[in-house]
């Protein structure tokens, strides 16, 4: 859970830069890991032929990622004890709450904010239901139980996991280069906007994909474009935007675009264990998944 969170903060940064002569994502997460505390709320768009309904219930989400150091000082010397909580909203009601604290996780399921979401149309009598079983409650899963679900990882499957990371690291270098050398508009308030093509992205990457798949893969066809922007106050990134433009999959006919628009607060919030929490053991987890069925 934590490393999920961890990936997410850092694919987070990635729609953002640093205000300066240069466009860096390295700058970004120095950025954003500066404070103590870290908010990030994401939206989501999409439009074009076919896209009504699917921006329909994008409307409806939202996502929060809260980071928070509970010795006070810098989430980049945390060293992966920082707290995390990712909230899941629909309009203004929490669809669902993870927090992570001290390698335990807590659960808040609220089942009734599903029907906030346009075109999910679950029975009313399965709602209730759920809502009586899991609903407005918090469920604490110690890192004893988790400890116990996760399986040894072996010598190889350590081994993946450090290439993995490697090639992580290697594709965002990669990453961060395309976007230090392509050109960008200053904007007024500070910032900047920066419009670049998918097959660039797609060449900057192929060096550690291929050597990943062990294979060539052809780009030629691959169109479109992105656009990223960020403002910033110095040299602390503010909000940011990726938009990303192409023909549309779902007619064949026009374009449509998908894009991810974060807003970045360092607001002294500190992420505590939930209290009167349920502490899930294995039998009542095994008992849960059996009424949740």
């Amino acid at each position: 859970m934590r490393k999920m969170m961890a990936v997410g903060l850092v694919a987070a940064s990635l729609g953002l830069a640093s205000c300066g002569a240069k466009a860096s994502p390295d700058q970004t997460v120095s950025s954003l890991g500066a404070s103590p505390d870290l908010q990030l709320h994401f939206t989501g768009t999409v439009s074009g032929p076919g896209t009504a309904k699917a921006q329909s219930a994008l409307n409806a989400l939202s996502i929060d990622m809260n980071y928070s150091n509970p010795t006070g000082a810098a989430l980049s010397q945390s060293n992966g004890t920082a707290n995390a909580e990712i909230i899941v909203n629909t309009g203004t009601q929490p669809l669902a709450d993870v927090r992570v604290i001290d390698s335990n996780v807590y659960v808040l399921i609220n089942v009734s904010a599903v029907t906030n979401i346009p075109g999910v149309n679950l029975p009313a009598t399965e709602v209730t239901s759920l809502q009586l079983l899991l609903g407005g409650r918090w469920f604490e899963f110690p890192k004893s139980l988790l400890d116990t679900l996760a399986p040894t990882p072996s010598a190889t499957a350590e081994a993946q996991s450090v290439k993995d990371a490697a090639a992580a690291r290697a594709i965002f270098d990669e990453l961060s280069n395309l976007i230090s050398t392509t050109n960008y508009t200053t904007l007024p308030n500070g910032g900047y906007s920066q419009t670049g093509t998918l097959l660039s992205v797609a060449n900057a990457v192929l060096p550690t994909i291929e050597s990943l798949s062990g294979r060539q893969i052809p780009t030629t066809l691959l169109k479109g474009t992105y656009t990223l922007t960020v403002t910033g106050s110095g040299s602390a990134a503010t909000a940011g935007s990726i938009a990303i433009t192409g023909p549309s999959s779902v007619t064949g006919d026009g374009n449509a675009s998908v894009g991810l628009t974060v807003s970045v607060a360092h607001a002294s919030d500190s992420i505590d264990a939930p209290t009167g929490a349920t502490v899930i053991t294995q039998s009542l987890l095994q008992g849960l998944i059996s009424q949740a069925g």
